[in-house]
């Protein structure tokens, strides 16, 4: 940033771009476009980045919130992590540090998919600094959303021999990276994800634009952290919050926001798989922007 004047205070002004320093000297990507309350999006993966999350949906919410597009370390256009660090205590700390240096007292946090876990950690650390909260099409339990993929898979996968993905005497994740192997070899692992084949090929078209940066997505699972249920953690935060569920989402489950436990929670579950925000964006900006004016005076 340069000049004086904060983010907060430029809440109107052009979509702009900087590179911001973390205190252990990792560099990440910021974009900063729209007006309103700031909003920051933390985006799944684990490893993805935010540009596709962007340009296909997220950026028709940019009339009612000014969004913080953020490329996480070791992902998209940001840095590997300077120091190896990918735990998940050293990401939640990122994103504070954003928000302290771009100038916010709070912000909303809009997650999806893997970010769902990342946000609900940050929440758990942060919770003053986060005045509400939009879970979309978020997992807070891999291991539940792991076994979705393999109930599933199985069924897209007939009639193959089953027995590899059902050995009870395998991790859970073991078994759902050999069906994700599977899926894949036969084309079909995006019928978890998306309801047209229009949608998977527009994620495809933007992504294929990613830098080809995969350190977070190479390290996470060496950080036993993630695999922890977070449904638990979901009781102890009390700001708004809006969960958006896709009735046909088998990448973490259609019925898995039924284990969140947010005492001050709005449920909406709608037609539409993992992409929702693409997918279905005339409901799913309906839903958000109604969760917005019913919260603004709150916060």
């Amino acid at each position: 940033m340069t000049g004086t004047q904060t983010a907060a205070a430029q809440a109107t002004s052009q979509a702009r771009e900087t590179k911001l320093t973390m205190s252990d000297g990792t560099e990440l990507f910021v974009k900063i476009s729209g007006k309103g309350r700031p909003c920051v999006f933390i985006h799944g993966g684990p490893g993805a980045w935010s540009h596709s999350f962007e340009v296909l949906g997220l950026n028709t919410l940019e009339d009612s919130l000014q969004m913080i597009y953020v490329d996480q370390r070791g992902s998209g256009r940001s840095g590997k992590a300077a120091t190896g660090d990918y735990s998940l205590r050293r990401m939640t700390q990122d994103f504070d540090e954003i928000r302290q240096q771009l100038g916010y007292p709070a912000w909303t946090v809009l997650a999806h998919s893997f970010g769902g876990i990342i946000a609900t950690e940050y929440a758990y650390y942060y919770p003053k600094t986060i005045s509400r909260m939009i879970m979309l099409t978020t997992t807070l339990n891999l291991e539940h959303s792991a076994q979705v993929q393999i109930t599933k898979g199985l069924e897209l996968l007939k009639p193959a021999d089953p027995s590899p993905f059902v050995d009870a005497k395998r991790p859970t994740m073991d078994r759902f990276m050999a069906m994700n192997q599977a899926l894949n070899q036969k084309n079909i692992y995006h019928q978890l994800m998306y309801t047209t084949e229009q949608g998977h090929q527009k994620m495809n078209q933007e992504d294929a634009k990613r830098p080809q940066n995969y350190g977070f997505g190479q390290s996470w699972y060496k950080y036993p952290e993630y695999l922890q249920d977070f449904t638990e953690v979901t009781k102890t935060l009390k700001m708004p919050v809006l969960v958006i569920s896709g009735e046909q989402d088998y990448s973490v489950g259609p019925d898995h926001y039924k284990s969140f436990k947010f005492p001050n929670q709005t449920i909406v579950s709608m037609p539409g798989a993992h992409v929702i925000y693409l997918e279905q964006n005339a409901q799913f900006q309906k839903a958000v922007k109604e969760f917005l004016k019913k919260t603004s005076r709150k916060i």
